[in-house]
């Protein structure tokens, strides 16, 4: 059906043709240059008689018909990007000459269905390199001449979010990811506003870029259209954790808890999350006990300053532990078959393990040593079971044996240590 509209459409081209032509000498080369299938000589001819008139509506029809029939026999299809927009000007100004017409010719009727002609042709050829195993061995790098396609497609149609939208997704398949942005901004902008999932889709090809910032602008802005979207909420807090907006992207994730209290995966993220920030604080502590203890016997007043930044940073830590164990520990209850929630557990506990054994090492009182040595050991016994756990569900994974590993040394387990190892492949 399609072939016979193509043919039918052709033919009724070619009686314009020859009853146009019947009334202006000028044109009458340019159709037979079309007849000959010499589309060169037609697009000469048709410049003659625009040199004449510039505003030659016909002259400026067939020159943009001839162009199209000059794409489609044009074996070079990067050389056809160019022939395709002179079609597109020649049209767009033959419809502008016809409107200023008295009587309109039945050319102009045709002037949209050139442009979908060589649209479609393009198009349809993309989607064949992209997906038809046939047609993609044939040549090299398939994907290459499906993008050139899809380009040539919205030269000749620059309208078409369809094409623009393949053309998002096949740069997005070759790892051209600024091209597939490109792609997705224009989709967004002809529609104006765009879908949810194409705010989505350009906010991931920024992500891919490594561009945070134009991500989290481009959710904003979907967001502020679909308030709902729990995909655009979800990607907005990740965008807003790479660029260092935690409260924020926290606050985000905790209203996606409370419409979904049954997603472990939300929990599992602010648990996550919150303790990248006890270890950012934790890396604190640290530097400022290096120092505390090089100035310990010669600045006593900045030790003094240092410990209090420390404890108040303990403080912190604490509370920020607890909200992160807490969110884990429900997540492991809503989802007890996941490693890594498991794991995630595991390092909150070995950390506060270790925190409490470096208070036990700074102390000078003995029942104080004895009390932090009780409260570590019992941290670390609980990160064993967790490591042991993620390591339960997931043997193959070597970091969790890795981990293993390391608490049972530093427990004095060497058996159990021995035999982590050999299950890390170390």
């Amino acid at each position: 059906m399609k072939i016979l509209f193509t043919r039918l459409f052709f033919l009724t081209l070619a009686v314009y043709v020859f009853v146009s032509c019947t009334g202006d000498p000028l044109l009458k080369p340019i159709k037979d240059g079309i007849d000959a299938q010499n589309y060169e000589v037609a697009i000469v001819a048709a410049d003659s008689a625009l040199f004449t008139d510039p505003t030659n509506a016909m002259a400026l029809y067939y020159r943009g018909y001839a162009m199209n029939m000059k794409a489609g026999a044009t074996d070079d299809i990067s050389a056809r990007e160019a022939l395709y927009n002179e079609m597109r000007s020649n049209l767009a100004d033959a419809r502008a000459a016809f409107a200023d017409m008295e009587k309109t010719p039945a050319e102009a009727e045709q002037v949209n269905n050139i442009i979908l002609n060589a649209w479609g042709r393009e198009h349809n050829k993309a989607i064949e390199y992209a997906l038809d195993d046939s047609v993609m061995a044939t040549v090299e790098n398939p994907i290459e001449y499906s993008i050139q396609h899809l380009i040539n497609a919205t030269t000749a149609n620059p309208d078409s979010t369809l094409s623009y939208d393949v053309l998002a997704q096949v740069y997005y398949m070759n790892r051209n990811y600024q091209g597939a942005a490109t792609a997705m901004a224009k989709v967004i902008e002809l529609k104006s506003p765009g879908e949810a999932s194409e705010y989505d889709r350009y906010a991931s090809y920024n992500f891919l870029m490594g561009k945070p910032d134009i991500a989290v602008s481009a959710l904003e802005e979907g967001l502020a259209l679909y308030p709902d979207s729990t995909s655009l909420i979800q990607k907005m807090a990740d965008g807003l954790f790479q660029t260092g907006d935690t409260d924020r992207a926290l606050e985000l994730v905790e209203g996606l808890i409370e419409n979904d209290p049954t997603n472990a995966q939300y929990r599992l993220v602010i648990g996550t999350q919150i303790y990248q920030r006890v270890m950012t604080l934790s890396d604190s502590v640290s530097a400022n006990s290096d120092l505390i203890f090089d100035l310990r016997d010669e600045d006593i007043v900045r030790v003094e300053e240092l410990n209090e930044i420390n404890k108040e940073l303990r403080g912190q830590i604490e509370i920020l532990t607890s909200r992160a164990e807490a969110a884990l520990i429900t997540a492991a209850e809503i989802e007890p078959e996941n490693p890594m929630i498991f794991n995630t557990l595991g390092v909150v506990y070995q950390n506060k393990s270790a925190a409490l054994f470096d208070l036990r090492n700074n102390t000078m009182d003995n029942d104080e040593a004895m009390r932090l040595d009780e409260l570590a050991k019992a941290e670390a016994t609980l990160a064993m079971e967790n490591y042991e756990r993620a390591a339960e569900l997931d043997p193959e994974n070597t970091s969790y044996w890795e981990s293993l590993f390391r608490l049972y040394t530093a427990l004095g387990m060497l058996d159990e240590a021995e035999a982590a190892m050999k299950k890390a492949g170390m």
